[in-house]
């Protein structure tokens, strides 16, 4: 299980969720819905998230642009069943990599930042559609990076 991770789970860490499982079908030759078949699994969590919140209207919009549809996301906190089943674990900034092993120390695999050596992913939560548009282009590149490792 691939566990994408930010702070709210309403912006970032969705719209890696869903771009993810676009661009994993997409790889595959398959329907997103299927991905769970072939042995995928695709979440999010936020390590401050208010659970049951929905995705950001910015982020439901620039997902759409992409053929995701994050109108039904629900934010929930990481936890440590998550943590214990994921195989992938990526988080969106250092913050939120040393939170998880303040909280959780030694449960689950090595997280992986998504911009690797390239800093954090700027949150654009209360910016603007251009933002966020910005920040799904970023999310992409990496996750193109990524999936060469994962599939």
């Amino acid at each position: 299980m691939i566990l994408f991770v930010c702070t709210g789970n309403t912006c970032r860490s969705p719209l890696a969720e869903g771009l993810c499982k676009q661009i994993l079908a997409q790889h595959l030759g398959c329907d997103p819905a299927s991905l769970q078949g072939r042995g995928y699994q695709v979440h999010s969590a936020g390590v401050a998230a208010m659970p049951g919140d929905p995705a950001a209207g910015p982020a439901i919009d620039v997902a759409r642009d992409f053929g995701v549809d994050l109108s039904q996301h629900r934010s929930q906190l990481v936890n440590p069943e998550l943590l214990a089943t994921a195989t992938h674990v990526v988080t969106m900034t250092q913050a939120h990599t040393m939170a998880l092993s303040f909280r959780y120390p030694g449960l689950g695999p090595q997280t992986i930042p998504l911009c690797g050596t390239q800093g954090d992913l700027p949150d654009p939560i209360g910016g603007s559609r251009e933002q966020y548009q910005e920040c799904a282009d970023a999310i992409v590149h990496h996750l193109r990076r990524l999936l060469t490792m994962w599939v």
